[in-house]
């Protein structure tokens, strides 16, 4: 953790250059914390992502401090949720595995055995953080945001009514949590207490605005680490275009279109007006994303000839999309 490294570099700074003045250490130190600077910015140093875990610890069986507790851990390193799972499973091997996210029953809780709520969470950047803003080089933020945290998120979907079997999206609702811990993570512990939390509820209408801008913050990352670094592995870009220009893959934003924006919608629920011309720019803006994604997946593909009849018929669907998307949703 290089940043951290820089944070004690700077301690030392003040001592070395006030205290006893010794500017031959002062001058190695800057030297090393040059180092550290080109370490971050390199971008051919792969940094593994860590993954966050929420754990719920239900029932009266466990131990006192755990009992009705709920804690995030951060994992080991490239940990995913099937392998923590299975750890915690073995330090509580008489614990029932929960299926669902739903809120345990009062019986649940006061029940002699054990329980276990096990999910993955993500990680949520204060907006407020110097390292937030766009502008901030990628190698920077990746950093900072798994690390030096100490709030996080995790989505529960539900369908609010009868499910329309025709398009889902038209009733998917999602219950979403925000968890805060005690302190930041990573830190001394590799869990902390969850000291408090809040949930709200989105609305289908508000789910596909979230889905769409996530799905525009990850294109947005993966298309400027591949800018960034041309050695990176082609596949996880090809997918992610391949994704979403491809009706054919997942659906693109058709049904979204159909459930959200036409006249019938508006016409039931007229004070989403405002609501479905936000899904509107975010179903526009992820044309320009796109278009540059592609242009960086073409100039590599001449070092993956299998991949070339792929990208042309990805390129022809972008056509297809691009026309359709700005001539229902405008120009982003």
């Amino acid at each position: 953790m290089w940043e951290d490294a820089l944070t004690r570099c700077k301690e030392l700074m003040v001592i070395f250059e006030d205290v006893i003045m010794d500017y031959s250490e002062l001058a190695k130190l800057h030297s090393k914390i040059a180092e550290f600077y080109k370490k971050i910015m390199d971008p051919h140093n792969m940094r593994p992502e860590p993954e966050y875990f929420r754990v719920a610890y239900y029932g009266r069986g466990f131990p006192a401090f755990l009992q009705n507790k709920v804690f995030v851990y951060r994992g080991n390193g490239y940990e995913r949720l099937g392998d923590f799972t299975s750890r915690i499973l073995d330090q509580f091997p008489n614990a029932e595995l929960m299926k669902k996210l739903t809120p345990p029953s009062k019986e649940v809780k006061e029940s002699p055995q054990q329980f276990l709520q096990i999910n993955k969470v993500d990680c949520v950047m204060a907006e407020n953080h110097k390292f937030s803003s766009p502008k901030v080089s990628e190698s920077i933020q990746s950093y900072y945001r798994v690390n030096h945290v100490k709030t996080f998120t995790y989505s529960r979907p539900f369908h609010r009514g009868q499910k329309d079997s025709s398009n889902e999206f038209a009733t998917l609702c999602m219950e979403k949590t925000i968890l805060h811990t005690s302190y930041e993570l990573p830190g001394i512990l590799r869990c902390f207490p969850v000291s408090n939390s809040e949930t709200e509820e989105l609305s289908p209408l508000e789910n596909a605005i979230e889905s769409m801008q996530n799905a525009n913050n990850d294109l947005t990352e993966i298309v400027k680490k591949h800018y960034k670094n041309q050695t990176l592995p082609l596949h996880p870009l090809t997918s992610k275009l391949n994704g979403m220009v491809d009706p054919a893959v997942m659906g693109g934003v058709a049904n979204y279109e159909k459930a959200f924006v036409n006249d019938e919608y508006l016409q039931h629920h007229p004070d989403d007006a405002d609501k479905v011309r936000m899904l509107q720019e975010h179903i526009a803006k992820q044309v320009p994303l796109l278009e540059i994604g592609l242009h960086i997946h073409g100039s590599r593909i001449n070092d993956a000839p299998l991949v070339v009849p792929l990208h042309k018929h990805m390129l022809v669907s972008f056509q297809n999309m691009k026309s359709q998307v700005q001539e229902k949703h405008g120009v982003a």
